[in-house]
């Protein structure tokens, strides 16, 4: 079983680089040539919602102080344009800040994958860029209306996108909701996580609950107390099985898990 650290938050800059440090983050990328960034932007509003800029901008230093390797924030929105996510949230004037590349995964060039193991998605077109990168996986803790929680492996579905868009990159004007990524709530989303899971293991895992968001992934409400919580690690799901209780389910309760 891989190790979880779990840590109070006291602030950005003085619990993300103690907990990074904690987990082992530091020797895991020392030689790696590119690192990618993964934050939860489904949408264009503000945490506990998406992930903090704030966090992420810890997370670029710690990055810059123990390798050399190229960083990237990628994120493919499902509830807006990404570019309006990136500039509306702050991601934008933190790339420029720290002279980092901002990627649309909604957008990038995709490869196919096959997995005869999976439940649902046996063929499948994903961005290259996540073969190619040690992916950190930026995730926040809210309450989820169909699997109850989402945290380190929903945020995976970053990376899919409908096969309409993919097909026809002319309908790419991602205004219409959630629709970009509606296939997998078709497929059924308990078994859509676990088969992306299946294709994209993130490396790493940091679960923001430092406030936590309850009843809905999108329009819920602030966790009042904050839960108070960093959670972070190397395996999703064991991260995601710490996350659990912390919004008072049980492990079980969470059919991907």
């Amino acid at each position: 079983m891989s190790q979880v650290i779990v840590k109070k938050f006291e602030s950005f800059d003085k619990t993300i680089p103690e907990i990074l440090r904690k987990a082992g983050l530091a020797a895991a990328i020392q030689d790696q040539k590119q690192i990618l960034i993964k934050p939860n932007l489904t949408i264009n509003l503000p945490p506990p919602c998406t992930t903090s800029p704030e966090l992420v901008e810890e997370v670029i230093k710690f990055c810059r102080k123990n390798c050399r390797a190229k960083i990237i924030i990628a994120e493919g929105s499902g509830g807006c344009d990404t570019e309006k996510a990136f500039a509306d949230l702050g991601f934008r004037d933190l790339a420029k800040k720290y002279k980092i590349e901002l990627l649309d995964l909604n957008r990038t060039e995709r490869i196919k994958k096959q997995n005869p193991e999976t439940l649902k998605l046996k063929n499948i077109l994903l961005p290259k860029i996540a073969f190619e990168s040690y992916i950190i996986n930026l995730a926040v803790l809210k309450n989820h209306s169909a699997v109850k929680m989402t945290a380190a492996m929903k945020n995976v579905f970053g990376f899919y996108l409908n096969k309409i868009f993919i097909r026809l990159p002319a309908t790419r004007s991602f205004s219409g909701g959630w629709w970009n990524k509606s296939e997998l709530h078709m497929y059924g989303v308990p078994e859509s996580i676990i088969d992306l899971c299946r294709y994209i293991r993130p490396d790493f895992n940091l679960v923001d609950a430092s406030v936590g968001q309850r009843k809905s992934e999108v329009h819920g409400q602030p966790c009042d107390p904050p839960i108070n919580k960093i959670i972070a690690g190397f395996d999703a799901r064991e991260v995601d099985r710490i996350c659990a209780p912390l919004l008072n389910l049980e492990p079980k309760e969470i059919k991907y898990l």
